[in-house]
């Protein structure tokens, strides 16, 4: 069994105009599923910085602000190639100061969605787990 981390982020913007709803960013990847932008590890890189530098290769975002306080783990199995491999997965919260999104070649498109829409389009439960945990920190305020 081999093992494997990634580091992302769930990118959240905050619409005036609309009572002040809280949408957030997911990617459409080639397997059709929506997830967060993350990605792997390189040899020594601390964690928040791969988290900028796949979120800056995935979306093209810079200016993001992430928030202290909210960090999350969770693990899964999948299949490559037969190989059984389990996968962590750290999760940050940030804040992107645009819309414009530049998604990269690795993905098939993009949304922002509210709350409801992002669990809808969500294929794994972890990840709409972590996305309760962070819609409930914004909610109490920890902006």
């Amino acid at each position: 069994m081999s093992y494997e981390r990634s580091v992302g982020a769930i990118i959240f913007r905050l619409a005036e105009e609309k009572k002040r709803e809280l949408y957030f960013l997911l990617l459409r990847y080639p397997g059709g599923y929506w997830e967060f932008p993350r990605g792997h590890v390189e040899a020594g890189e601390r964690e928040h910085v791969t988290a900028e530098r796949e979120i800056r290769e995935e979306t093209g975002l810079t200016r993001l602000r992430f928030l202290r306080g909210f960090r999350e783990r969770y693990r899964f199995h999948f299949q490559r190639a037969g190989k059984l491999i389990t996968k962590d997965a750290i999760i940050y919260l940030a804040e992107s100061s645009t819309w414009v999104v530049r998604v990269s070649d690795e993905h098939r498109g993009y949304v922002w969605a509210t709350t409801r829409d992002a669990l809808r389009h969500l294929h794994f439960e972890n990840s709409r787990v972590v996305l309760r945990k962070a819609a409930g920190f914004l909610a109490k305020g920890k902006r």
